[in-house]
């Protein structure tokens, strides 16, 4: 995928959040830092798409109210604009490397326990 594709693709899953970001500058920084956040756990995968929706609801000065209207808009608005091949090339492109749990990362290195 070429870095075009990933603008115009970033474009179009950001477009739902468009219309929340116009009505202020600090509404539109908080508009950006979301679409970031989760356009990177979408390529991330599921584990980090459960993790970011934790640390929005733990961190952010969001009401419950106002993250679960985000969370509809990302799940029926954003994340359908990125098929599942479009997805795959993503990940490709932006391999992000996964933390692996100690005893596996042991046996990676020759220690035995």
């Amino acid at each position: 995928m070429k870095q075009a594709e990933v603008q115009a693709l970033f474009a179009k899953f950001a477009a739902p959040l468009a219309g929340y970001a116009a009505t202020s500058a600090l509404r539109r920084e908080g508009a950006d830092f979301l679409v970031r956040s989760l356009w990177t756990a979408m390529i991330a995968g599921p584990e980090m798409e459960e993790e970011t929706w934790k640390v929005f609801r733990q961190h952010s000065d969001l009401d419950d109210d106002s993250l679960h209207s985000i969370k509809d808009v990302y799940f029926q608005e954003m994340r359908p604009a990125v098929t599942e091949q479009q997805l795959a090339a993503l990940r490709v492109r932006y391999p992000l490397r996964r933390k692996q749990p100690p005893d596996v990362q042991s046996k990676k290195n020759g220690d035995d326990p």
